[in-house]
């Protein structure tokens, strides 16, 4: 049985290898409810009372060996067996190389990175054929292995930063539903935790720096864009994008990522729509990228 503990992640070699990426704070917990609830009732702890620990600067991470309590988009529950998953937040405080913060637009391409992050890891280590769901999902063969949230912290004394979380199907031999896997059932392989959290935010670190440096790699033509769409498996296919305040679904064909990270949406009746919150079901198949004989 998987050891519940994060004694995984706070092997010495571990955490020498985050501070290798010149992360801020590292928190390794064994258990916590939530990693993004943590971590941002934390950050507007010290916002209020500034102490004697450590500041929680920019990519700043919190660890947990267990989830109790976590949740995703739109309130769901997203629990895993002790042990089992690999979960983690990081804070964010994107700014240009002249410390000048990045504006708000930008912020939700941080989701988009971290999730070509993951794909990148897990194909690496496992050979998973992962891609991503628009706009916070990695699925593996259809199914979710990865998801991802990230919640605005709003500090009278500083920018708004992000705290964006993660939480990775590890280990699970039986997935509690039948829409989710693992790495361990997708392809068999028994992939350590801190060999994910390594890859991933060693995928990540070097993306989110580029994106401060020249927030133009998520422009029309712009290299970070290409590599989220490329990674993608909402594009191209049929699409119904329920929105939120009850508003009408949209549906059509998912054609591309708008300016901000939105999803592109062609109607049956020929126009476009840009979706930037919802909850996107994939109608039919993706194309197979081998074609046909």
């Amino acid at each position: 049985m998987p050891d519940p503990s994060a004694a995984d992640l706070r092997a010495p070699a571990v955490l020498a290898a985050l501070a290798d990426l010149g992360l801020g704070r590292v928190d390794v917990l064994d258990e916590v409810g939530s990693t993004n609830e943590h971590l941002t009732a934390a950050v507007a702890r010290q916002g209020r009372a500034p102490g004697p620990d450590r500041p929680w600067g920019d990519l700043s991470l919190v660890l947990a060996g267990h989830q109790s309590a976590g949740r995703g988009r739109l309130d769901r529950v997203w629990t895993t067996e002790p042990g089992t998953a690999l979960t983690f937040s990081v804070l964010l405080r994107p700014a240009d190389p002249r410390g000048r913060p990045l504006p708000t637009r930008h912020f939700p391409w941080l989701t988009l990175l971290m999730a070509s992050a993951v794909v990148d890891a897990l194909d690496g280590l496992a050979g998973t054929g992962a891609r991503i769901k628009w706009p916070n999902d990695v699925l593996v063969d259809g199914r979710k292995v990865a998801g991802l949230l990230a919640g605005l912290v709003l500090d009278e004394q500083r920018p708004p930063a992000v705290v964006l979380g993660t939480g990775i199907n590890v280990a699970q031999e039986h997935p509690p539903v039948a829409t989710a896997t693992s790495v361990r059932r997708a392809t068999g392989r028994a992939v350590e935790r801190a060999s994910v959290l390594r890859a991933v935010l060693g995928a990540f670190v070097p993306l989110y720096r580029q994106l401060c440096a020249d927030p133009s790699a998520v422009g029309p033509d712009g290299p970070l864009r290409a590599r989220i769409t490329g990674r993608m498996e909402t594009l191209g296919r049929a699409v119904r994008a329920e929105l939120p305040g009850g508003a009408a679904p949209v549906t059509g064909t998912a054609t591309g990522l708008g300016e901000h990270g939105g999803l592109l949406v062609r109607e049956a009746s020929g126009a476009a729509r840009e979706v930037t919150a919802g909850d996107v079901v994939h109608l039919r198949p993706a194309p197979d990228p081998r074609g046909t004989d």
